[in-house]
């Protein structure tokens, strides 16, 4: 609305915009990032339990995860819409942590955006961030979090699994 006026319908463009972008998700389900199958099955092989805390709605994340044929490896999905406070403030992720039972600091949140860092930081989670398309500035790396080139070196990194 700032950029073109108060006489933009935000609420209606909103919903444009996602029948849209649903239309072509489901014309084209975006492919899973490389190392993604070989992560999960080496979480099931520890008997980790796993959730989702992202951006988008819940209704539209369970379609894409469906769609990849990885929804049946998450004990919960907590989207934007169950929460009030949306990344980077912590709310999803802490819910998510209440839904699976365990203590967020105990948690490892896999991340590839600057607000996703920030809520699972805030949350109190361990964070390895796999960049996207915008490297972390130098303010997010002051977090301390990980950052890694791909997912495949995830399972190879040393953490102590008790």
């Amino acid at each position: 609305q700032e950029g073109y006026g108060p006489g933009l319908d935000g609420e209606a463009f909103f919903q444009a915009w996602s029948r849209q972008f649903t239309a072509a998700s489901q014309a084209s389900p975006a492919p899973l990032k490389e190392g993604a199958i070989a992560l999960l099955d080496a979480v099931a092989r520890l008997g980790l339990p796993l959730a989702i805390a992202t951006s988008s709605d819940t209704a539209h994340a369970l379609e894409k995860l469906r769609q990849a044929g990885v929804l049946e490896r998450f004990r919960a999905v907590i989207g934007a819409d169950q929460v009030q406070r949306p990344k980077p403030h912590p709310e999803v992720y802490l819910k998510a942590a209440e839904c699976l039972g365990v203590d967020p600091r105990g948690c490892l949140a896999l991340e590839d955006s600057e607000y996703g860092v920030r809520a699972a930081h805030a949350a109190g989670m361990t964070v390895i961030q796999v960049p996207d398309l915008i490297q972390p500035t130098t303010d997010l790396r002051a977090l301390g979090h990980i950052v890694l080139a791909s997912l495949t070196e995830v399972a190879g990194y040393p953490f102590a699994v008790e």
